[in-house]
């Protein structure tokens, strides 16, 4: 039900509009920042597709056999795709999720469980950086099967951006020459990444960031967390819901005053607290909680080129209520090259990726840092 989704009124007016008309494209392509509903409104546009009692024909209804197996994506007629590690063979047409290890296809089940909880829930596993030529083999396979009369099927691609050069030849084809009753969806939140000859052959729909009150309303009623900390979850998420969440997942408050702690070590020049903070931070080889310190680095580091900017005060400054901190830092450190160090920062995000050593990647930014915080 488009209850389901948080925000976006053009958007649902939009896809309702599209159903109505009866002019359903054969794909689309939902772009927008992460974490604002897109995988979620495709789950519900597949729904509504298929829908066998829609609610004034506008709306799934939510209880029928076909959108309760599209929500726990079990139906035969919705098929998603994301990123998977390497399984025995990218060669054949067979199914890539049997081709799978046993800790993978685990790994893969929960994690389609708790997006099947949650449609805002980002698939995450273990080594699984690329959407793979397989996933997009077994598509084509599945989209040239006949359906019955009045069913579409519906084809799910997550972080569409994922697909490597040979997967989105493969897909190209398809949108070619797009078999009937099908309907492809892409989600995307780095549109600029996807090959043009992709975006050309898809209708767009964007997705705005969410505003601070709608994630704040979304996240509220969370026992296990504080006011204090759903509203810092809420501003700092620069309006994504899954961000959001997973920032208080990871400990908000804890590991942004870790970050700052981890930049007064490093300015101040005390390496044994810049490698202890790197050691605890990736301990466990925890790239979540690796990646979200290096986000907080980020912010704080926004933060001070605003202050630099407009002085003692400013209005959009994200850590409005620790300011006094970041105007100290400004005062004694004045000819940083804010610049990049930003891009020193979306360098180590890229090398977690990549499999580097997580306390490694810490400490050799830290060197980096300080060459240009002057």
């Amino acid at each position: 039900m488009w209850k389901n989704i948080t925000g976006q009124k053009q958007v649902i007016e939009k896809l309702i509009s599209i159903f109505t008309s009866g002019k359903v494209a054969h794909a689309y392509l939902f772009e927008g920042t992460e974490g604002t509903g897109k995988d979620a409104a495709a789950i519900e546009f597949a729904k509504l597709l298929n829908c066998t009692n829609r609610i004034d024909g506008t709306e799934a209804c939510d209880e029928c056999s076909s959108c309760r197996k599209i929500a726990s994506f079990r139906s035969e007629y919705f098929r998603f795709v994301c990123a998977l590690p390497a399984g025995k063979s990218d060669d054949s047409d067979s199914d890539p999720i049997e081709k799978l290890g046993a800790g993978d296809f685990d790994a893969y089940l929960e994690q389609l469980s708790l997006k099947s909880a949650d449609p805002y829930h980002r698939v995450t596993m273990p080594n699984a950086n690329n959407i793979r030529i397989s996933s997009i083999r077994d598509l084509i396979s599945k989209i040239y099967l006949s359906s019955p009369k009045g069913v579409s099927k519906v084809f799910l691609i997550s972080e569409a951006e994922k697909m490597k050069q040979e997967a989105s030849n493969a897909l190209l084809k398809i949108l070619e020459e797009p078999p009937k009753n099908s309907v492809i969806i892409l989600t995307t939140s780095k549109f600029n990444s996807l090959p043009q000859t992709i975006i050309g052959r898809c209708q767009r729909i964007h997705f705005d960031a969410l505003s601070t009150e709608q994630i704040r309303e979304k996240l509220s009623g969370k026992a296990e967390n504080s006011a204090k900390q759903i509203e810092l979850a809420s501003r700092l998420s620069f309006g994504s819901y899954s961000r959001a969440k997973k920032l208080l997942e990871t400990g908000i408050e804890d590991i942004r005053n870790t970050a700052l702690d981890y930049l007064v070590a490093l300015l101040m020049g005390n390496y044994a607290e810049v490698v202890s903070i790197s050691r605890n931070i990736s301990s466990r080889n925890d790239k979540e909680k690796t990646r979200q310190f290096l986000y907080f680095i980020n912010i704080w580091i926004r933060d001070l080129l605003r202050v630099k900017n407009s002085g003692t005060f400013a209005d959009e400054i994200v850590n409005s209520d620790l300011k006094d901190r970041l105007v100290k830092l400004n005062r004694n450190f004045p000819d940083s090259d804010i610049f990049k160090i930003v891009l020193e920062l979306e360098e180590a995000e890229k090398l977690i990726t990549q499999n580097v050593q997580l306390t490694l990647i810490l400490v050799n930014l830290s060197f980096r840092l300080k060459k240009y915080f002057g």
